[in-house]
């Protein structure tokens, strides 16, 4: 599932390729799975055909695309999710789609912005103001400060795999990345986050910190060959019955709350 590094990756494409996509006016809104639009998809293709994009952030797993009427005035934002499989692709318009192309935005320049989901959970919906959104999202997992975060972590009484996996706590964490920042962290997956240290916290937001700029600068990882451009090196995700990249202990694969989860028991002790 993309998680922040993947949705920070295609963010990042989105809005350095040559051409980007800011800038560029949609010409035709082609809907090719009336379920991706949540909401009404008349409403959404009057209000983006004809409009140009002005600029595109992500906060936690969502990303936003404001746009600009032909006036020059902020019209409406564009909400989508990946979900599970969802990719975004600028493309020339004429290049071939794929067979899962759900969404696409005609653009001028001759290209056009595809989006590819074969599991087809993703979604994109309009907002008057993107914090319809946002305000039941914690502060984004990257940009959060330790401050904030030891703040919002003070007082809790919760296991830190599900604390980490909940969006309203920090968003953009999913269970490949908890994983990961839980094992850089030495800490157990069903630990209680009030029985931390003091150095503990710190050693959290420094390795959650640490693990997602790698992920971002390594654009992502390739799980199940959904990002292939990724290339972060996953040391407990999915590896399940393989030795410890530190100790040599075979890695633990269990089952907590419905989610698969990855550790070393000699690395991470349930103390």
């Amino acid at each position: 599932m993309p998680e922040l590094p993947e949705v920070e990756s295609v963010l990042q494409c989105l809005s350095s390729s040559s051409p980007a996509l800011i800038g560029r006016q949609v010409q035709k809104v082609l809907v090719l799975r009336d379920s991706v639009v949540d909401g009404d998809l008349d409403t959404l293709v009057t209000a983006l055909t004809g409009s140009i994009c002005s600029t595109i952030f992500r906060h936690g797993k969502y990303l936003f695309f404001g746009f600009l009427s032909s006036h020059g005035t902020q019209s409406r934002w564009m909400a989508l999710h990946l979900r599970m499989t969802g990719r975004l692709f600028l493309v020339p318009e004429h290049e071939s789609r794929e067979r899962h192309t759900r969404f696409t935005l005609i653009l001028d320049q001759g290209l056009a912005l595809r989006f590819d989901d074969p599991r087809a959970f993703g979604r994109v919906w309009l907002v008057d103001d993107p914090s319809e959104v946002t305000v039941s999202l914690g502060p984004d997992a990257l940009l959060v400060t330790r401050d904030c975060f030891l703040d919002r972590l003070a007082g809790l009484k919760r296991q830190l795999k599900p604390l980490l996996l909940d969006q309203s706590f920090v968003a953009g964490i999913g269970n490949i990345y908890t994983d990961e920042i839980l094992f850089r962290a030495r800490l157990h997956p069903l630990r209680i986050s009030d029985s931390l240290t003091s150095e503990e916290t710190t050693l959290l937001y420094e390795s959650m910190h640490t693990v997602l700029e790698q992920a971002v600068t390594a654009k992502g990882a390739n799980i199940d060959g959904v990002f292939e451009a990724g290339s972060f090196p996953v040391q407990v995700y999915g590896r399940g019955g393989k030795p410890c990249c530190l100790c040599g202990t075979e890695i633990m694969k269990e089952r907590f709350g419905q989610r698969g989860t990855h550790f070393c028991p000699v690395c991470q002790p349930c103390v």
